[in-house]
């Protein structure tokens, strides 16, 4: 992974240990909000009851804006956002503690990055539970569910999310269009669209369930991804696909139950190690050069394992796949 990339995740991680320690109980000078409205000075902000709104409830209209909903919820009427930026960049907001229902996008921050979502449940909204726009966020316990577009769409680069639940959404899961994104210890299922949808390079899935939706399970579609002790089942196309670029990798993961591939490595050089893909259509599909180490692909209805030489034959080690 790109150097500079790891050195802005870090920076942005201590960012949300400092701020967010701040809005659980440090001495730190806050505001009180009891309407909506915007929020104009940087600096600290919590709810003090819940929020009903006609269109966009709070505006962040300053850098550096911390919002803790102390466990409150915003309501919408299926317009605005419950939180927006109103397409101005603003950067470095914290967002926490909160519920956030029937709104278009439960938070919009359409023109903003490098943000902090953090124990948020932004579900049940006309279009996606949360837009971001801008690179290098972080988002830890959120939940994501039944909002009738994608359930986190974050339109740039380097941003970690752990602990997401995205079910239920009328589009992707999760949607992130660039590279050098994680996605860790997350549940992604019943979505209509794709559950895990990654574009570019250095994306990588980890410890995550992906299950039952209407799409693939997970979609990385450049070079330099990684799968690892994740379960794909269920799902509607492929369990995994892989579909431009090469030097992929998958490992300590299964990939059961699809309709599509398990594992679909469209270009050479994929890495197959510890998995299983059983009961697909096809188990998996690569083209070699690539190699497989414990690979485990039986019962599936068109074919186990699929190699296609294009650079040399592939290299097999622990094979099962009858």
């Amino acid at each position: 992974m790109n150097i500079k990339y790891s050195a802005r995740r870090l920076t942005t991680a201590l960012f949300a240990t400092v701020l967010i320690g701040g809005l659980c109980g440090r001495a730190r000078a806050a505001t009180a909000i009891s309407t909506c409205g915007p929020l104009s000075s940087a600096g600290n902000y919590y709810l003090t009851s819940n929020l009903t709104a006609t269109g966009d409830c709070l505006v962040i209209a300053a850098a550096n804006v911390a919002i803790d909903m102390k466990g409150k919820t915003i309501t919408g009427n299926g317009s605005g956002a419950a939180i927006t930026d109103n397409s101005i960049e603003y950067n470095y907001a914290i967002i926490a503690n909160g519920k956030i229902r029937n709104f278009d996008n439960g938070i919009d921050l359409a023109d903003s990055g490098e943000a902090i979502i953090s124990n948020v449940d932004s579900s049940n909204n006309t279009g996606d539970g949360i837009y971001i726009d801008g690179c290098c966020n972080t988002l830890n316990s959120v939940k994501a569910n039944n909002n009738g577009g994608t359930g986190i769409f974050i339109d740039s680069d380097d941003s970690s999310l752990t602990k997401i639940q995205a079910n239920s959404n009328g589009n992707d899961g999760i949607y992130l269009a660039s590279g050098d994104n994680t996605l860790v210890g997350s549940t992604v299922s019943n979505n209509t669209g794709i559950g895990v949808e990654m574009l570019d390079c250095c994306n990588f899935v980890i410890s995550s369930k992906v299950q039952k939706n209407s799409g693939d399970g997970i979609e990385l579609a450049s070079d330099d991804n990684g799968v690892i002790k994740t379960t794909s089942a269920g799902n509607g196309g492929d369990g995994m696909d892989f579909p431009t670029s090469g030097d992929n990798m998958v490992t300590a993961s299964k990939s059961t139950g699809n309709a599509g591939t398990g594992v679909d490595f469209a270009s050479k050089w994929g890495i197959i190690s510890g998995v299983q893909a059983n009961k697909n259509a096809t188990g998996v599909s690569m083209e070699c050069r690539g190699s497989t180490a414990s690979l485990t692909a039986k019962g599936n209805s068109t074919s186990n394992l699929v190699q296609t030489v294009v650079d040399g034959p592939c290299a097999n080690v622990g094979l099962t796949a009858p």
